[in-house]
């Protein structure tokens, strides 16, 4: 599932205490028999079937796995633009990752039909992902479709592609980027070069200075002309310098007028 994807680049990212907290908070969750498990041998009229799903997108099943699935096969097939697998158990491990770094969640249903031995709903969702120091807006609307009495196929098809979703993740979602990770993003975003650099500059001038002087120290030491790294760092380090003095110059002379 997209979520899936999501919730492994994005846990990669976290610490590992932070990923162990989580994972024993889920795995909390999902002890035990899943609720959809337990009635596997009882059949669903299709009247509870289906309040049973709806009841799954008032809690936003797919993004948070906070819903029951009791309308699940535990073998269900999930499939959406991204990948596919089976299992409710599985699917709630996936969702839950990328749901716990989620806020101002809003999932929407905007069509709901039901045919014979299937039901096609469409959607949008949105959320912030808190998750990252940039909190970038995930948005995004498709369709879902529920196979057979109890649900064996899970089908999303999104209307955006996905590699669209995926570049996403780099756009802050405040108007105005604030923080220098905002920045930065930002800047990766938009493909601006001089935004990226504002926003690295005062850590080039933290590293790239020292660096700099201690490489220049060891040629000393050893007798040695001034090498290409060396001159290299001073440069950047230089030219980050001015950048800095730049702002600082920008903000008296913008916080007087």
């Amino acid at each position: 599932m997209g979520a899936e994807a999501f919730g492994n680049v994005v846990g990669a990212l976290k610490s590992s205490k932070k990923q162990g907290q989580l994972r024993q908070q889920e795995a909390s969750k999902l002890d035990g028999p899943s609720l959809a498990e337990q009635q596997a041998g009882a059949a669903l009229k299709r009247e509870q079937a289906l309040a049973l799903i709806r009841e799954d997108f008032i809690q936003n099943y797919f993004v948070t796995g906070q819903g029951a699935l009791a309308a699940y096969d535990p073998d269900c097939l999930f499939a959406d633009p991204f990948a596919s697998f089976n299992g409710t158990a599985r699917f709630k491990r996936n969702v839950s990752n990328l749901g716990g770094l989620l806020t101002d969640i809003d999932l929407t249903l905007t069509d709901w039909q039901e045919g014979e031995d299937e039901l096609r709903t469409k959607w949008r969702f949105s959320a912030t992902l808190s998750g990252l120091p940039w909190k970038p807006l995930l948005a995004a609307a498709g369709g879902t479709t529920f196979a057979t009495g109890r649900v064996c196929k899970h089908i999303e098809s999104w209307d955006i592609e996905p590699a669209r979703v995926l570049r996403q993740l780099l756009k802050p979602s405040a108007k105005v980027p604030a923080t220098q990770a905002e920045v930065l993003m930002s800047g990766v975003y938009d493909g601006d070069i001089t935004g990226i650099w504002y926003a690295v500059s005062s850590k080039v001038v933290a590293v790239a200075g020292p660096a700099s002087a201690l490489l220049a120290m060891l040629h000393l030491a050893r007798g040695e002309g001034a090498g290409w790294l060396e001159g290299g760092m001073y440069l950047a380090f230089l030219a980050a310098v001015v950048t800095e003095l730049g702002k600082i110059i920008g903000n008296v002379t913008g916080g007087g007028g």
